[in-house]
């Protein structure tokens, strides 16, 4: 390995992207290796002790962490060509605050379009254009961040555009209307064969951001299935939405969507609630007490905020002390629903109810997550809650609507390989 130029990587991560583009603008050849993020290889835990994350440049067998270190050691020690850096020290500054602002602005507004609703999405809209428009400022009427040739600034910046399509479809706007010149800027990028190899599909990285959202309508088929209801399942394409679910959903143009007698209900809990009060005949979801149903809400509720927010966090932490927080964070919100939970067989008493059929959906995806960040909620932390998980697992109406292990497993994978 002495000799050798390598790169420990996971393809989606728009961090890894800058390397590959950066080694490509060089002409280095390099050995490119595909982490498994749910097992990560010795290699990796040997290179990048403290954060154990990717992307890592391996060359003459030492590391170099932090993609945007990563990309100015790329054009100090291959300097003979193609340099990102200007030589000017107040342009190089100039284009490490650039840099730096794309790692600290973008990335994280752009996820705040996908995970949130109502004012904060529209605030993550507005704060992303606003962020764009500034870019476009800086570009100015340069073919590139870095003139005529492209640059540190370009390098930094243009993996996030595989985003893009993510943004727009959750967000329901127009990236190119508001800032034609920043898109056009991109697909200037994508021309150049080290942009265009190294970065994957837009479409690619929107099933990302598709497979974490599914679990939303979990609930609903499970609340169908108790109640022994018949239905037509139909399979969203969100990629091309059908002229059924635009017309049904208007406002978020979302699934789920449940239809009855042509009429649609829109968000999981509500349609859940719906489908409790209909369908009253049998397998009653909510409590008949007023005060009782209430309380199902509110911890309903509180599984829609908390524990999707709690995910949301640990997907993100980078660094021990991030996530050793996250950490405790998720397990006092489960010891939480451990409490309300006491001795009863499920949050309904002794048939499965409103919470539960809220919160089990989550299950999948919070034992995959937890086993990213080193803690085991089966056998330490939460063990109340797994029997819980466990018995609503041998239910008929669960087995058959939570998705396959292994299914949660690669996307997790996926979503931990973003660094």
């Amino acid at each position: 390995m002495a000799d050798e130029v390598v790169l420990l990587d996971f393809w989606p991560s728009p961090f890894g992207m800058r390397l590959r583009i950066a080694l490509s603008e060089k002409g280095i050849e390099y050995e490119y290796r595909q982490e498994n993020l749910r097992n990560k290889s010795s290699l990796l835990l040997q290179m990048n002790p403290v954060h154990k994350k990717i992307p890592v440049l391996i060359h003459h067998g030492k590391p170099i962490c932090e993609s945007l270190i990563a990309v100015q050691y790329i054009d100090e020690v291959w300097n003979h060509t193609n340099p990102f850096l200007p030589s000017d020290p107040y342009l190089k500054a100039q284009a490490l605050f650039w840099s730096d602002y794309a790692d600290k602005k973008i990335f994280d507004v752009g996820r705040k379009i996908w995970t949130s609703k109502g004012e904060e999405k529209e605030g993550a809209k507005k704060e992303l254009i606003e962020a764009l428009k500034l870019l476009e400022e800086e570009l100015g009427d340069k073919t590139y961040f870095g003139g005529d040739n492209l640059g540190f600034v370009d390098v930094a910046l243009v993996p996030f555009y595989t985003w893009f399509k993510g943004y727009e479809t959750f967000g329901s706007f127009s990236i190119e209307s508001e800032c034609p010149k920043f898109i056009a800027w991109a697909k200037r990028c994508l021309q150049r064969e080290s942009v265009a190899k190294s970065l994957p599909d837009q479409h690619k990285v929107y099933e990302f951001i598709v497979e974490l959202r599914k679990k939303l309508g979990i609930e609903v088929r499970i609340a169908l299935a108790e109640k022994g209801i018949n239905y037509e399942y139909k399979e969203e394409d969100l990629k091309n939405k059908s002229s059924l679910l635009l017309q049904m959903n208007p406002v978020h143009k979302k699934v789920p969507v449940l239809i009855h007698k042509g009429k649609p209900i829109c968000e999981s809990l509500i349609a859940v609630q719906y489908i409790d009060e209909v369908w009253n005949h049998t397998n009653p979801l909510l409590p008949s007490d007023p005060y009782q149903r209430a309380q199902a809400r509110f911890w309903a509720d509180y599984v829609d905020t908390k524990i999707f927010d709690t995910l949301e966090k640990i997907s993100k932490v980078k660094g021990e002390e991030e996530t050793e927080v996250a950490k405790k964070e998720l397990i006092e919100a489960l010891k939480l629903f451990e409490e309300q939970l006491g001795d009863k067989s499920y949050f309904g008493g002794e048939n499965l109810g409103f919470v539960d059929i809220a919160l089990v959906p989550f299950y999948p995806w919070i034992k995959s997550f937890a086993a990213f960040v080193g803690l085991n909620i089966e056998d330490g932390e939460c063990p109340k809650l797994i029997g819980w998980a466990k018995r609503c697992l041998q239910k008929e109406s669960v087995a058959k609507s939570l998705p396959d292990e292994q299914v949660v497993n690669e996307f997790t994978r996926k979503i931990f390989g973003i660094q």
